[in-house]
């Protein structure tokens, strides 16, 4: 009742999803040298079942790791859900409950801002959209993925206003092309400023279905708001995918 209440206000689209009953998305970000990502992608791959289940019991949903070069080191992603409102301990949460992780935060160099004795920061959450409570899906089949790009900070303010206000229409458009649960995260590093992006695509064809996303007017027109806002870090286009290594690198 009272997240319903806050929802119709509107005064914070943040607090308001934190109030709606909807899993708290967190991304965790740091820094991984080249030469430490094989062994980086082995504790990932290694993740048991005992781990993910106490990972569950603690309330934690669908952990991920995405890595990715960039500028000559690799960055990590870390994301996963969690029912908790509070912000205090997140950071910490994976390795109190999978030995795994603890073994991967032992390769990983800390972002400058990360707490004292911790290797992670937590990026500011700043966009949810299609989630599957809102659009239900019996899709059996979900690739999960992430994305990174660069966002040019004189036009912070621009990008953060837009995805405060989400266009139905583009909203529309990402489920028409099959994609649920579109959550970005925003860090800086330096004078640099980094998006990262997790996803779910649950159709048959990306391909086509990028295809469709790419034609929809209502996206078409967004994007000629929110492009420029971007910076291509890899020569792919604005958004480029990482390697997701709890899933053996895809």
């Amino acid at each position: 009742m009272l997240g319903s209440a806050c929802l119709s206000l509107g005064f914070s689209p943040y607090e308001a999803v934190r109030l709606s009953g909807l899993a708290q998305r967190v991304g965790l970000f740091a820094w991984l040298d080249p030469e430490k990502v094989e062994a980086a992608e082995a504790c990932v791959r290694a993740l048991g079942g005992e781990s993910r289940a106490r990972l569950r019991e603690a309330g934690v949903k669908n952990l991920q790791v995405f890595v990715r070069e960039v500028g000559g080191r690799w960055a990590v992603f870390l994301y996963f859900e969690v029912e908790r409102r509070g912000v205090d301990g997140l950071c910490e949460l994976p390795r109190a409950h999978a030995p795994e992780i603890a073994r991967l935060e032992s390769l990983i160099t800390p972002h400058a801002r990360a707490a004292e004795g911790e290797k992670w920061v937590r990026m500011e959450w700043i966009n949810l959209i299609a989630t599957d409570e809102a659009f239900p899906h019996r899709a059996k089949n979900v690739t999960r993925m992430g994305f990174m790009s660069g966002l040019r900070p004189e036009r912070e303010l621009t990008y953060r206003s837009l995805h405060q206000t989400n266009w139905p229409g583009v909203v529309d458009g990402m489920v028409a092309s099959h994609y649920r649960n579109w959550t970005t995260f925003l860090i800086e590093d330096g004078e640099a400023l980094y998006l990262f992006t997790y996803t779910e695509y649950i159709g048959t064809d990306i391909e086509q279905d990028n295809q469709r996303m790419a034609a929809d007017p209502a996206t078409r027109r967004w994007w000629r708001h929110t492009e420029p806002c971007l910076i291509d870090l890899h020569g792919e286009g604005n958004w480029s995918r990482m390697r997701n290594l709890t899933e053996g690198g895809r």
